[in-house]
């Protein structure tokens, strides 16, 4: 990279023209010969302006020391402004976070290429040991630009982004673009000055609770947690038990309080396929609830029927014979991930009561890994 681009990017003192993308310092990555060009200028430790799926970005290699400190002076940002790391494609995400929160990972599998920016806590990600990383939160980014893509499956590392603009400004399109990226002698990518009327991404951080930084240019996008509904017959002996041993290691798991749960959408709750409405649960289940901490004194039962007022997810039944007859859309599967049936303790003494919880704690431990892992790894 040039001298200037480094320690200062001094303003050129030329009349103000209006450049054109054919440029000695701009690179076509339609082409292989741009985009070894371009790979180049990165693996040296140049600032390069590449597009995304959203506005045009400055990249620099991220596991270059003072990469962060390097795009800032770019900007004038303060020092300690954080950027965000962006990844060729869905598996490099996978390798940085092989195990997140329940939930999370299928939920990024589908919204991260959707022009959203997740900001995780640091110590959720395996980052590289070479990977300098001052700030708390990892911001991950996805692009789908196609260009974008062809060149990153060239790298061999991870690229650090922000948008084109001074510190404070709007990010730029169209010629303003391409002088400001001239006027520093930073090399970019032919076609950026097309990219107008585009709109940052959105931005949703976990920490640990979910906060909008920035509202999605998109639709809505929904909290990753799931609505499930447990069912056994009476809705007083096995799932009262479970709906409390799920609800509680989702809340280890993401570490938060169990009243914490909705804000991520999390919603567990139970029915039974031959309840009466109202029964209390029986006494051996409020037991093992005990032993357990839980206070399950306020559990009431209620139909299948009733609890089908509301929308679920996901149907999760105690044996085969609870499972049937859902709307479209919800699917339905053993609350067992492994496939085997919880026993019905119903009129049998503690005994049989406290071997049923364990079984309960068992599968809902699997389930939490499950879905703790990516679709495509869970077992």
């Amino acid at each position: 990279m040039a001298e200037a681009a480094r320690l200062g990017y001094p303003r050129c003192s030329s009349p103000r023209i209006d450049f054109i993308t054919v440029s000695a310092n701009s690179f076509d990555l339609s082409s292989h010969s741009g985009q070894a060009d371009a790979a180049k200028r990165l693996d040296a430790g140049e600032v390069a302006a590449l597009p995304t799926d959203t506005v045009p970005g400055l990249a620099v290699r991220a596991d270059l020391p003072g990469a962060s400190g390097l795009l800032a002076k770019v900007k004038g940002s303060p020092q300690d402004r954080p950027f965000t790391l962006h990844l060729p494609n869905l598996a490099a995400v996978k390798k940085l976070a092989p195990v997140l929160p329940p939930g999370l990972p299928a939920w990024l599998e589908e919204y991260l290429p959707q022009g959203m920016t997740v900001l995780l806590p640091k110590d959720w990600i395996q980052l590289p040991a070479h990977l300098d990383w001052p700030w708390e939160l990892v911001g991950l980014r996805l692009p789908t630009n196609p260009e974008y893509r062809d060149l990153t499956d060239i790298l061999g590392f991870p690229l650090l982004m922000t948008s084109i603009n001074s510190s404070g400004e709007a990010p730029l399109e169209g010629h303003n673009l391409i002088r400001w990226l001239e006027e520093r002698q930073i090399p970019y990518a032919r076609g950026l000055d097309q990219f107008r009327d585009t709109i940052p991404s959105g931005i949703l951080a976990f920490d640990r609770l979910p906060r909008v930084v920035r509202e999605s240019p998109r639709s809505e996008i929904p909290l990753p947690g799931k609505r499930v509904l447990i069912l056994c017959s009476g809705n007083i002996c096995r799932s009262p038990v479970a709906e409390a041993i799920l609800r509680e290691m989702l809340a280890q798991a993401w570490q938060v309080q169990v009243e914490e749960l909705e804000s991520l959408g999390w919603v567990i709750a139970s029915a039974g396929t031959f309840a009466m409405t109202g029964g209390a649960i029986s006494d051996h289940s409020y037991t093992v609830g005990q032993e357990m901490g839980f206070d399950l004194s306020s559990h009431r039962s209620r139909h299948v029927d009733d609890a089908m007022q509301q929308s679920w997810d996901l149907v999760l039944g105690m044996g085969q014979n609870h499972l049937g007859g859902m709307p479209e859309g919800v699917a339905e599967e053993l609350f067992d991930p492994s496939g085997q049936p919880v026993p019905d303790p119903f009129g049998r003494e503690l005994p049989h009561y406290q071997t049923m919880r364990d079984h309960l704690i068992e599968a809902a431990r699997h389930r939490v890994a499950v879905w703790s892992h990516w679709p495509q790894d869970q077992s």
